[in-house]
Protein backbone atom coordinates (compact mmCIF):
# COMPACT_ATOMS: atom_id res chain seq x y z
CA UNK A 1 0.00 0.00 0.00
CA UNK A 2 1.37 3.40 -1.00
CA UNK A 3 1.00 6.40 1.31
CA UNK A 4 0.14 9.90 0.13
CA UNK A 5 3.71 11.21 0.38
CA UNK A 6 5.09 8.28 -1.64
CA UNK A 7 2.30 8.71 -4.18
CA UNK A 8 3.33 12.31 -4.92
CA UNK A 9 7.06 11.59 -4.66
CA UNK A 10 6.61 9.03 -7.43
CA UNK A 11 4.56 11.34 -9.63
CA UNK A 12 6.91 14.30 -9.19
CA UNK A 13 10.21 12.45 -9.56
CA UNK A 14 10.70 14.09 -12.99
CA UNK A 15 9.81 17.60 -11.84
CA UNK A 16 12.61 19.85 -13.04
CA UNK A 17 13.90 21.44 -9.84
CA UNK A 18 16.35 20.73 -7.06
CA UNK A 19 15.57 17.90 -4.59
CA UNK A 20 14.77 20.29 -1.72
CA UNK A 21 12.15 22.13 -3.78
CA UNK A 22 10.69 18.82 -5.00
CA UNK A 23 10.45 17.54 -1.41
CA UNK A 24 8.79 20.79 -0.32
CA UNK A 25 6.22 20.55 -3.13
CA UNK A 26 5.48 16.94 -2.18
CA UNK A 27 4.88 18.19 1.35
CA UNK A 28 2.32 20.69 0.08
CA UNK A 29 0.18 17.84 -1.21
CA UNK A 30 0.32 15.94 2.08
CA UNK A 31 -0.44 19.17 3.98
CA UNK A 32 -3.76 19.60 2.17
CA UNK A 33 -5.06 16.09 2.72
CA UNK A 34 -7.36 17.71 5.29
CA UNK A 35 -9.22 21.00 5.05
CA UNK A 36 -7.69 22.65 8.12
CA UNK A 37 -5.61 25.08 6.04
CA UNK A 38 -8.17 25.61 3.27
CA UNK A 39 -8.52 29.26 2.27
CA UNK A 40 -11.40 28.83 -0.17
CA UNK A 41 -13.91 30.29 2.31
CA UNK A 42 -11.68 33.06 3.63
CA UNK A 43 -13.20 35.74 1.44
CA UNK A 44 -10.66 37.84 -0.40
CA UNK A 45 -7.26 36.23 -0.83
CA UNK A 46 -5.82 39.72 -1.27
CA UNK A 47 -7.17 40.84 2.12
CA UNK A 48 -5.85 37.64 3.69
CA UNK A 49 -2.45 38.34 2.13
CA UNK A 50 -2.47 42.00 3.25
CA UNK A 51 -3.28 40.98 6.82
CA UNK A 52 -0.55 38.32 6.87
CA UNK A 53 1.97 40.73 5.35
CA UNK A 54 1.07 43.46 7.85
CA UNK A 55 1.50 40.99 10.73
CA UNK A 56 4.71 39.62 9.20
CA UNK A 57 3.23 36.18 9.88
CA UNK A 58 5.41 33.50 8.34
CA UNK A 59 2.76 30.86 9.03
CA UNK A 60 -0.04 32.79 7.31
CA UNK A 61 2.08 33.84 4.33
CA UNK A 62 3.35 30.29 3.94
CA UNK A 63 -0.19 28.91 4.07
CA UNK A 64 -1.40 31.39 1.44
CA UNK A 65 1.41 30.47 -0.94
CA UNK A 66 1.07 26.73 -0.35
CA UNK A 67 -2.72 26.86 -0.77
CA UNK A 68 -2.42 28.81 -4.02
CA UNK A 69 0.22 26.35 -5.27
CA UNK A 70 -2.00 23.38 -4.36
CA UNK A 71 -5.16 24.92 -5.81
CA UNK A 72 -3.46 26.08 -9.01
CA UNK A 73 -2.06 22.59 -9.46
CA UNK A 74 -4.94 20.33 -8.45
CA UNK A 75 -8.09 22.35 -9.11
CA UNK A 76 -7.30 25.62 -10.94
CA UNK A 77 -10.95 26.00 -11.90
CA UNK A 78 -11.64 27.02 -8.28
CA UNK A 79 -9.56 30.16 -8.79
CA UNK A 80 -11.98 31.96 -11.06
CA UNK A 81 -12.67 35.22 -9.23
CA UNK A 82 -9.63 36.94 -10.78
CA UNK A 83 -6.99 36.40 -13.44
CA UNK A 84 -4.30 33.74 -13.20
CA UNK A 85 -1.71 36.52 -12.96
CA UNK A 86 -3.45 37.83 -9.85
CA UNK A 87 -3.17 34.47 -8.08
CA UNK A 88 0.35 33.86 -9.38
CA UNK A 89 1.47 37.24 -8.05
CA UNK A 90 0.03 36.67 -4.59
CA UNK A 91 1.62 33.22 -4.45
CA UNK A 92 4.98 34.59 -5.55
CA UNK A 93 4.84 37.53 -3.12
CA UNK A 94 3.84 35.24 -0.26
CA UNK A 95 6.74 32.85 -0.88
CA UNK A 96 9.14 35.77 -1.27
CA UNK A 97 7.92 37.24 2.02
CA UNK A 98 8.64 33.86 3.67
CA UNK A 99 12.13 33.98 2.18
CA UNK A 100 12.71 37.47 3.61
CA UNK A 101 11.26 36.50 7.02
CA UNK A 102 13.87 33.70 7.23
CA UNK A 103 16.60 36.32 6.68
CA UNK A 104 17.04 34.92 3.17
CA UNK A 105 18.39 31.64 4.56
CA UNK A 106 15.73 29.21 3.27
CA UNK A 107 16.42 29.34 -0.45
CA UNK A 108 13.52 27.04 -1.23
CA UNK A 109 11.14 29.97 -0.72
CA UNK A 110 13.08 32.15 -3.14
CA UNK A 111 12.98 29.34 -5.74
CA UNK A 112 9.26 28.82 -5.21
CA UNK A 113 8.68 32.54 -5.62
CA UNK A 114 10.86 32.86 -8.72
CA UNK A 115 9.53 29.70 -10.38
CA UNK A 116 5.94 29.65 -9.08
CA UNK A 117 4.30 29.68 -12.51
CA UNK A 118 6.59 27.09 -14.08
CA UNK A 119 6.46 24.78 -11.07
CA UNK A 120 2.66 24.84 -10.75
CA UNK A 121 2.21 24.22 -14.47
CA UNK A 122 4.76 21.40 -14.61
CA UNK A 123 3.45 19.81 -11.42
CA UNK A 124 -0.10 19.85 -12.79
CA UNK A 125 1.08 18.21 -16.02
CA UNK A 126 3.01 15.48 -14.22
CA UNK A 127 0.14 14.64 -11.89
CA UNK A 128 -2.41 14.53 -14.71
CA UNK A 129 -0.06 12.61 -17.04
CA UNK A 130 0.49 9.96 -14.39
CA UNK A 131 -3.24 9.77 -13.64
CA UNK A 132 -3.96 9.22 -17.33
CA UNK A 133 -1.25 6.56 -17.61
CA UNK A 134 -2.73 4.70 -14.66
CA UNK A 135 -6.12 4.63 -16.37
CA UNK A 136 -4.72 2.97 -19.49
Amino acid sequence: MINLSSFFEERLENLYCDPTTRAYITGIFTKYKTATDDLSCSGSILLTYAEAKNQQSFQKLNNIADWLFWTETVCPEFLNDASKDYYYTIGQLSYYSCYKLTNKKWLVFERLSDEFIELTNETRKLIKLNQQQNLI
